[in-house]
């Protein structure tokens, strides 16, 4: 399949935006929109969709597990409404190099929801974390931005009318505005393009999919603090920059990774939905799991832990209205990014999903699956 290189026009920066103006002050205060929104026309936002009697639950599989026993994939099959790759569908494992498009693994995960009654969806198109070393040996701007709406283009395109939305932009607020004094993660893409490169993202994932939802994904949106204030605000604020550029955003990704350790801010969550649904932006729960890592090390201790966890933030995001979706990332403990990124400093096993090692339910799917009911 032919790309297409229609690159949206950019006009009103420098080539090379320098990423020490990007402050959280100067960005929540207008002072870099111009450069967030430069001359990108079209696209505005649609209404919230109204919520149906039953919140559909998915989750994201690994494409190469999928080769496994039929009792991993059943699971899948028997328990989720939707089902998502995990990994394939981002930039550095699909164009790991200029000249090479690897879409099987992708297309594995797809075929696969589609053929049994599922749905699916893509993320991401832009995270630090997934843009291979060839793309960043690219110093020129307008190759930068070139390279980024082609890949959109292209993957969209590929994908139309398979996926329900995607995961656009991922990841993109900084890690700790308030220290940082930035609302930005320094990355690749902002360093290069400067705040322009989200809807220049947002824009090329658009024209790729007229009707794919579209969404900003982050993290560290569901405590309790100055420093998880900061992160929501300055999430609304880019959400309200595309607005007024009128490029289309659909949704707010929360990531919900559920640490056992930190408070969930019922009120503030609470606040947050609403602050959205009034900017009629869904929001969306993508890649809920537990970080169990600092819990009691008993396997009865830590799934009560989870089930208190996942039973308050599930509260909080129904105070307002029903999320549009509840995406687990990953079902099963024997396949979770924690027990290699964040294991356990006990030894002990981590119980970061909703089924054990060998494929048990736990009572904390019982949670799920009746708070999603009662929508």
């Amino acid at each position: 399949m032919e790309s297409r290189s229609t690159a949206p026009s950019t006009t009103g920066l420098p080539d090379r935006t320098s990423t020490a103006t990007l402050t959280r002050r100067s960005l929540l205060a207008g002072g870099v929109a111009a450069g967030i929104v430069s001359a990108l026309p079209g696209g505005a936002a649609g209404p919230a969709r109204a919520a149906g009697r039953r919140v559909p639950f998915g989750a994201a599989i690994q494409s190469e597990l999928m080769n496994g026993g039929p009792a991993y994939r059943q699971l899948f099959v028997e328990h989720c409404d939707l089902v998502m790759p995990m990994n394939a569908l981002k930039f550095n494992l699909m164009r790991p190099t200029r000249d090479i498009w690897d879409f099987e693994p992708a297309d594995k995960v797809v075929d696969f929801a589609l053929s049994n009654g599922k749905t699916s969806r893509g993320t991401c198109h832009v995270w630090w974390g997934a843009t291979p070393g060839w793309v960043e040996a690219i110093e020129s701007p307008s190759e930068a931005e070139r390279v980024l709406v082609e890949h959109i283009e292209r993957v969209g395109d590929r994908y139309k009318g398979k996926l329900l939305g995607w995961d656009v932009v991922n990841e993109v607020v900084a890690n700790d505005p308030i220290y940082e004094n930035r609302s930005l993660r320094d990355t690749y893409w902002l360093r290069t393009l400067g705040p322009r490169h989200i809807p220049i993202a947002f824009k090329a994932a658009a024209n790729a999919d007229p009707t794919a939802e579209l969404a900003l994904n982050e993290y560290d949106l569901e405590y309790k603090g100055p420093h998880y204030d900061e992160r929501r605000t300055i999430v609304l604020s880019i959400v309200r920059q595309l607005q007024d550029a009128n490029v289309k955003i659909d949704a707010v990704g929360m990531q919900g990774h559920l640490y056992a350790d930190k408070v969930i801010d019922v009120d503030a969550i609470d606040r947050f939905h609403r602050d959205l649904d009034a900017l009629g932006v869904k929001l969306l729960v993508t890649e809920l799991d537990v970080i169990d890592w600092k819990s009691a090390p008993d396997p009865q201790a830590q799934d009560k832990t989870a089930a208190a966890l996942v039973t308050r933030f599930l509260d909080a995001l129904f105070a307002h209205k029903p999320p549009e979706l509840v995406i687990a990332w990953g079902l099963t403990d024997r396949y979770s990014w924690i027990n290699d990124v964040m294991p356990r400093p006990d030894g002990a096993e981590s119980r970061p999903l909703p089924f054990d090692r060998d494929l048990r339910p736990k009572p904390w799917l019982d949670v799920i699956r009746k708070r999603l009911a009662v929508a």
